[in-house]
């Protein structure tokens, strides 16, 4: 399930995309960094959501610079 779960996401991350393309705006993309291991115990977990909230906002804090484009795009495919 989490398998067809992340085709989903990263069929719609894509769509966004190149939607934001074709109507000519810009694309900012921010996700969860591969470092953050923490996982959820149950559907929903405070001490998950607030670990998750705290990454995304060091991450500001610091400067996040936004991806422009999806995981796994190379410029000159379109």
């Amino acid at each position: 399930m989490e398998s067809l779960f992340n085709s989903l996401s990263y069929g719609d991350i894509y769509r966004i995309f190149l939607e934001t393309l074709r109507d000519d705006f810009n694309f900012h993309l921010a996700y969860i960094p591969e470092g953050f291991n923490m996982e959820s115990k149950e559907f929903f977990d405070p001490e998950y959501m607030t670990a998750l909230f705290n990454v995304g906002y060091e991450m500001a804090r610091d400067g996040y610079e936004w991806q422009t484009s999806p995981p796994g795009y190379e410029e000159g495919t379109r």
